[in-house]
């Protein structure tokens, strides 16, 4: 068996497995059917109450309905929050905060008026309230909620299909993508002939291939993590067909990304007078962005391991893929530093309007 072989068979196990996270990290304790509270806002203004339409505020206000009873409260904040029911503080969190209704009805005298305080805005917050529903027909919704396995299990078998296809048909570009070695080397290795060859139909295909992995990947993450990131707010799932668009459109942005920094590449090595700079700092770029895309794969492929379906631990791999494009930043500048006779400060300079502002406004929008 030769170690080409024995490669695609351990990413083709990893695709697989990462399916297995995704059908069965669903949540067991999953036991309420959400009604959303958004609609319900008000604010105060000029002395009165008016609908939330997404004005500019720190504070909403909402009615709270206590004539149903074994229901919840449920708030979800990326930023820290306050919550005030009848003009008296009952918690302060960042987070996931769930809170019985009757509880609060016994607590305070009915009606209850809630009021929810951030210095970051209300526009990350979520406010939900559950019915709580038997046993029996959670499982009949645990049924009929299969829409998103559906989606990963197609999705996932067409990026194998494509895979496959690279490597039938061109096996030294593929293992160059994927050659970790190469990745954390300072000095000039051999690269394939495709790799001066950036914008030719093979390296596009390979940029596609990348951008329709890597939204995959968040769209998993965000729908195991929940809405504690800017972007995975708009991008939400509800069916299958809808979990495709969302795919596609969430792939085209990633794909206009690339591009994009490519021509942005182009322009900053003809104004710092660097030669022959493009190809190789933008290979070493999607490289490390398919890597960390298989190694975020393969901690998902871990807590299936170990059974761990806190979504917390999902919204941990969002940071540790901005960790990875951080160090992946540090190893473009050691490699551009062995590669380029310029000042320190000059090369610095170009690394920080090629690829140090890019990561700060990538970052900016998903976690703000």
């Amino acid at each position: 068996m030769t170690a080409q072989s024995v490669t695609v068979k351990k990413i083709t196990l990893i695709y697989f497995l990462l399916l297995s996270v995704i059908g069965y990290s669903q949540p067991e304790n999953q036991v309420s059917v959400m009604k959303d509270l958004r609609p319900h806002w008000l604010i105060h203004q000029n002395n009165e109450y008016r609908s939330y339409n997404h004005q500019p505020t720190q504070t909403i206000y909402f009615w709270l309905n206590t004539h149903q009873r074994n229901r919840l409260l449920q708030i979800d904040s990326r930023h820290r929050f306050s919550l005030y029911v009848n003009n008296q503080l009952v918690v302060q969190k960042k987070g996931d905060v769930r809170i019985s209704v009757d509880s609060l009805r016994s607590k305070f005298t009915p009606p209850l008026f809630c009021a929810v305080f951030s210095d970051a805005g209300v526009h990350h917050l979520q406010t939900h309230v559950s019915d709580r529903v038997s046993e029996r027909d959670l499982e009949l919704l645990k049924r009929s909620d299969s829409y998103f396995l559906d989606f990963t299990i197609i999705a996932t078998l067409m990026l194998i299909a494509c895979f496959a296809i690279f490597w039938r048909t061109n096996p030294a570009l593929t293992l160059d993508y994927l050659n970790v070695n190469k990745l954390f080397s300072f000095q000039d290795k051999d690269e394939s002939k495709f790799t001066l060859r950036i914008a030719s139909s093979v390296n596009l295909l390979i940029y596609l291939f990348g951008s329709f992995f890597l939204a995959l990947v968040l769209l998993v993450a965000f729908r195991l993590a929940g809405n504690q990131f800017w972007l995975s707010q708009r991008f939400q799932v509800h069916a299958t067909s809808q979990a495709f668009a969302q795919w596609l459109w969430l792939s085209s942005i990633i794909f206009l990304l690339f591009l994009l920094k490519l021509i942005w590449l182009a322009m900053l090595t003809a104004l710092f007078g660097f030669r022959d700079t493009v190809s190789f700092q933008f290979f070493n770029f999607i490289r490390m962005v398919l890597l960390a895309v298989l190694a975020i794969a393969f901690l998902c492929v871990i807590f299936y391991a170990f059974k761990v379906q806190q979504s917390s631990y999902f919204e941990t791999l969002i940071y540790i893929l901005s960790g990875i494009f951080v160090a992946g930043t540090l190893i473009i500048y050691f490699k551009l530093l062995s590669r380029m006779p310029f000042h320190f400060f000059h090369l610095f300079s170009y690394l920080c309007a090629s690829e140090i502002i890019p990561l700060l406004v990538l970052m900016k929008v998903f976690f703000y």
